[in-house]
């Protein structure tokens, strides 16, 4: 049964309309502000501050730390609440506060120590919310601080936390919003990993989705600016290359945040990132030359990033958050795209050679509007909109045909050419939320556009294809022969109308109920519903369930253990890009893209002499790619089971297992390739093809799957009050066919004959800490290790006549050619594999391990006149039957820091995968260091010194 678009954007609009009643007699939010310090004045940071209504009710609040100063601000209806604040060390601080609408409250806790006696578990906040799972990471200010302060290594190591993989990457949601970037760090407030994990709410499943929240403005004018700087000099080298071009990164950031009048705040952050890199080239021959090539060229990047964040009150009902952003990278002869736009770092490709070199700019343009409103005592009602421009054009360094020999080299032209990108996208959110009894009701939408506009060349300068250097040696041109000579296996060109436009949206609605059965028991039923336009897939319905319970927890007794467990459908959206292929070459007459095996012609430096030749391809069918009839939304039924376990005052720590069956995993096929077992390798165009003739047709379709399991433990432990840890841990287990939709499999008509091991490192470990020592030092250290990464290994030919460089040799035997059989560290494999015999399986190769220590030491120096110490609360008698000290003066106002940061502190050389084609001179070789963190190929150890001055 199928729901079309435009049904369920009615009822969408119907609950719109419902709220909007609702919105007429609402109140604005109310803001808790505090700040936590022990009796020396000294302030506490990751003090958990938990937050419950004075009277029962159905509220839930996630517990919240406080930040490097003390501080925490919450958003809460206005009422009465009971607030406990807890630091290893310290009596329980409890204070009930009312807070009233659209007024800012504030809270000053003064700790006193603990004595042995008074030394109890206390543990606030043990809550069955599903908001509340412990198996989340937290990152508020101090594990912030346990991250690189280089931004680009900084967004790695969050992604690699969170657990994404080129098959599935980790999504980021900014502020709530989608396709966003990620902001720089010190416009970052706090960072949530697998929170919620099982909510109708969001598309995706809770385990790698990346909630990142900035910071708002302030009350008082507070600044920080910052200079963080590299040199080669400072670095071990690469120990890949000898000497190569100096280079260097400078960064320099800074925000300003306070008040506009009584009624709005704003936060301002500027960045600026100049990186003079050097890109590594590490081929086994170059076009000029039979000899093996390891070089470097310099690719410098800059990039520089604005943000302003604004929050208005505009009336007693409701207060408007509204957030710009504007990006801008330039990459100049990359060979290999910026990861991102905020400090990319090239790097090289390996045996890509210097021809293959581009230039890349782009400009990122965000605003993104939100507006949320208190109805009443119990409903809450927000409404979004989020607008990205973005801009980019790439452009070669050369226009010459591309040149790849397997297992040697990647010369010429770049096969990509010109890339110009003009993508505009729309997000619409609307969220209601609603208390009743023990009931916790949340209901609302998104819906999402994108336009895509670009101009693409991709393969309009002809690309040959060659099995090894000997055969393409034979082929090049001479002054006798400019048009060269046969060798070549395939040869592809692209031609006819570059540009292209695709419109595609998005729409998801979803309903949820949080039952509170009991104080230690909750129940939560939600149900999402999906459908996305250009597609024949228009109805995703995506069922969810959870169920928290605390075991043991009494009014006077913590629970022994919180167990969780869920269920839910989760789906993925078709990208736009794959969209705009199938425009472009569905039919064949727009932009038509030819296929000849085996070419008698080789024109290595221009196609000129070869346009005869190139002509006669027009008179055969062009290959065509499109979208399968029956192509479904690839999803993935997820399932877990969860244990909590809080220690003491001194943290929680959780262990997790994860099962994900997905299915209609997308992957490209081509349906008319020749049947199996009927092509004669060395014949072009032999074989028997299903459709007839020798057409390629390429097709989108939804015939992979997978298996992932994951058990993995995590805890985040404040062990004294100047000790911060976090660490995760765990193991993954994934099995599919699929490498992503523009994948294709090594049997067009069995997928599952690649059903195998994913490429991607089994075990990970990730731990930080930030210690604050005496005479005001701070360190903080960072540690990540990945078991052995799995690598394919191919043949480097096309042995089915699929047009598909992946197929992969057999196991050999006693009866395997002499001349096709290699020897190996990894086994002895037949690159001809002959019947009977037994292919080896996708990713069957081991990679090297990944080791990686990250230190940064911190010296900080205050000063300025203190200010006036705030009236404390009404003091309460102690156990002894004493009053506390009188509350500490606050610290002083200026804060000036330097900093030494080590990234891969202990010189451990991490190798990248190594090359899989097994007829390549460099098989089994890494050819450059592991991309790791930090996406810097110059060298193995980076030293960086920094300076922050904060008011």
């Amino acid at each position: 049964m199928r729901l079309p678009c435009r049904a369920i954007f009615a009822l969408f609009i119907i609950c719109l309309g419902v709220t909007a009643l609702y919105a007429q007699n609402s109140s604005s939010p109310a803001i808790l502000s505090g700040l936590v310090a022990d009796p020396s004045g000294a302030v506490i940071p990751g003090a958990i501050v938990h937050v419950e209504t004075h009277k029962p009710s159905n509220f839930t609040q996630p517990n919240i730390t406080t930040d490097a100063t003390g501080h925490f601000t919450l958003t809460l209806p206005p009422g009465a609440y009971d607030v406990t604040i807890v630091s290893p060390g310290f009596t329980p601080f409890v204070a009930t506060v009312t807070t009233r609408s659209g007024v800012t409250s504030h809270l000053t806790a003064s700790l006193v120590i603990a004595t042995d006696s008074e030394q109890v578990n206390v543990t606030p906040g043990t809550s069955t919310s599903a908001a509340d799972n412990k198996s989340a990471l937290v990152f508020g200010a101090a594990e912030l601080a346990t991250f690189s302060d280089d931004d680009t290594t900084f967004q790695q190591q969050i992604q690699a936390i969170a657990g994404g993989d080129p098959t599935q990457p980790s999504s980021v949601y900014v502020d709530g919003f989608s396709g966003g970037q990620m902001p720089p760090k010190d416009s970052i407030r706090e960072i949530r990993i697998n929170q919620n994990p099982y909510s109708a709410q969001f598309p995706d499943l809770g385990f790698g989705r990346i909630e990142v929240f900035t910071k708002p403005g302030s009350d008082k004018l507070h600044g920080h600016f910052m200079a963080f700087a590299n040199d080669s000099a400072l670095n071990t080298q690469n120990p890949f290359v000898g000497s190569q071009p100096p280079y260097y990164m400078l960064v320099l950031r800074g925000n300003l945040s306070g008040p506009i009048g009584k009624k709005t705040s704003f936060f301002v952050n500027g960045f600026y990132n100049k990186q003079q890199n050097n890109s590594v080239i590490n081929a086994a021959a170059t076009q000029t030359s039979a000899a093996p090539l390891i070089t470097t060229i310099s690719s410098p990047t800059l990039s520089n990033d604005f943000t302003i964040r604004l929050d208005r009150q505009i009336t007693a009902n409701n207060i408007l958050t509204a957030r710009y952003e504007i990006s801008h990278t330039t990459l100049t002869d990359g060979l290999a795209p910026p990861p991102s736009n905020n400090g990319p770092s090239a790097q090289a490709v390996p045996q890509t050679l210097q021809s293959e070199a581009f230039n890349n700019a782009s400009t990122t343009q965000t605003l993104q509007l939100s507006d949320s409103q208190n109805i009443g005592k119990n409903m809450i009602v927000e409404t979004r909109f989020q607008y990205i421009r973005s801009r980019s054009n790439q452009d070669p360094v050369s226009g010459a045909p591309t040149v790849i020999v397997e297992g040697y080299f990647n010369g010429g032209g770049n096969s990509s050419q010109a890339l110009h990108d003009n993508t505009d996208r729309t997000e619409f959110q609307e969220y209601v939320s609603l208390a009743h009894g023990q009931h916790f009701f949340r209901i609302g939408g998104r819906y999402r556009t994108i336009r895509d506009a670009n101009l693409n060349t991709a393969n309009y300068n002809g690309v040959f294809t060659f099995p090894d250097y000997a055969t393409y040696a034979a082929a090049k041109p001479t002054p006798a022969n400019p048009s060269g000579g046969p060798g070549a296996t395939q040869f592809n060109i692209t031609t006819g109308q570059s540009s292209a436009v695709v419109l595609t949206g998005d729409l998801g609605i979803y309903a949820d109920d949080e039952w509170k059965v009991r104080k230690n028991l909750t129940l939560d039923f939600g149900f999402r519903a999906e459908s996305q336009s250009a597609i024949p897939d228009h109805f995703d319905p995506a069922p969810r369930f959870g169920i928290s319970w605390a075991v043991g927890q009494t009014d006077k007794h913590p629970p022994i253990v919180v167990l969780r467990s869920g269920f839910g459908v989760f789906y993925d959206r078709f990208s736009s890009g794959n969209i705009l292929t199938a425009i472009r070459q569905q039919s064949g007459s727009i932009q038509p893209s030819y296929y000849q095996a085996n070419p008698s012609f080789f024109c290595e430096t221009s196609l000129t002499a070869c346009s005869v030749s190139i002509a006669t391809l027009s008179a055969t069918p062009p290959t065509l790619y499109n979208i399968s009839p029956h192509l479904r939304s690839e999803y993935f039924l997820g399932t877990g089971l969860t244990a909590e376990r809080t220690i003491g005052k001194i943290g929680t720590v959780t262990l997790n297992y994860l099962h994900l069956q997905a299915d209609h995993q997308w992957i490209s096929l081509n349906i008319n390739a020749p049947l199996p077992g009927t092509f004669v390798y060395g014949l072009p165009n032999s074989g028997v093809r299903p459709l007839g003739g020798t057409q390629n047709i390429y097709q989108f379709s939804s015939n992979a799957s997978s298996t992932t399991d994951m058990v993995f433990a995590n805890a985040q432990l404040h062990p004294t009050k100047k000790v911060n840890l976090w660490g995760f841990a765990g193991d993954r287990f994934k099995r599919g066919d699929s490498g992503g939709a523009t994948s294709f499999p090594t049997n067009q008509y069995h997928v599952a004959d690649d059903y195998g091991r994913s490429a991607a490192s089994t075990f990970r470990l990730f731990t930080g800490a930030d210690i604050t020592l005496p005479l005001g030092f701070t360190v903080d250290p960072f540690v990540a290790y990945f078991s052995r990464q799995p690598f394919n290994i191919t043949t480097g030919t096309d042995l089915n006549g699929d047009t598909q460089y992946n197929d992969r040799p057999s196991f050999a035997t006693t009866s395997s050619p002499a001349a096709s059989v290699y020897k190996t560290p990894f086994g002895t494999f037949n690159a001809l594999p002959q019947s009977g015999e037994k292919i080896i399986p996708v990713n069957y190769g081991n990679g090297p391990r990944f080791f990686y220590t990250e230190l940064d030491l911190r010296k900080q120096f205050r000063f300025g006149p203190r200010p006036a110490t705030p009236p404390a609360p009404a003091a309460k008698p102690g156990p002894d039957g004493k009053l506390p000290p009188p509350p500490p003066p606050p610290p002083r106002p200026y804060d000036l820091s330097f900093s030494a940061e080590a990234d891969n502190l202990f010189n451990h050389t991490n190798l990248a995968p190594p090359v899989g084609i097994l007829t390549s001179p460099q098989f089994g070789q890494s050819l450059n260091l592991g991309g790791g963190f930090g996406g810097n190929p110059n060298a193995n150890r980076k030293i960086s010194f920094a300076v922050f001055f904060n008011f």
